[in-house]
């Protein structure tokens, strides 16, 4: 007895080595730029927080960054990639130490000088002069 081979197709061929190895190359490629675009987005948005918890400290938050030479890996913790408060009160005090005037309040350089409205002036006891114009009347 002998068994008829039908032809195999082209359809019917199993992938080669080589197309499978390229389907999985591109697979990778496309991973590695979803998440290089994660990582970006999550480094954009741990800055942000940063920079939103020293709005109050800093006239130009930025300056953390630009002008006090902070990292952004340096002030994140690693585990939870939360804010770290410890490296960040550190960082906001080495810069105003070094350039107070970037502070958001910044203390005046020449102190109270006498000048100026100083609140609420006491109610005076009558005077003399206050009872003379009270009888003009």
């Amino acid at each position: 007895m002998t068994e008829i081979v039908e032809p195999v197709t082209p359809a019917e061929e199993p992938p080669s080595a080589n197309a499978e190895a390229a389907k999985w190359r591109t697979k990778l490629r496309e991973t590695e730029t979803r998440l290089e675009a994660a990582e970006a987005r999550t480094a954009a948005l741990l800055r942000k927080a940063v920079v939103g918890r020293v709005a109050d400290r800093l006239a130009e938050p930025e300056d953390l960054f630009s002008l006090g030479g902070a990292e952004l890996t340096a002030l994140i913790n690693a585990d939870d990639d939360s804010v770290n408060g410890e490296a960040l009160d550190e960082a906001v005090a080495d810069l105003l130490a070094k350039r107070p005037g970037l502070a958001a309040t910044p203390e005046p350089a020449w102190g109270d000088v006498g000048q100026g409205s100083r609140g609420a002036v006491p109610a005076a006891e009558p005077t003399m002069g206050d009872a003379f114009r009270a009888m003009r009347r």
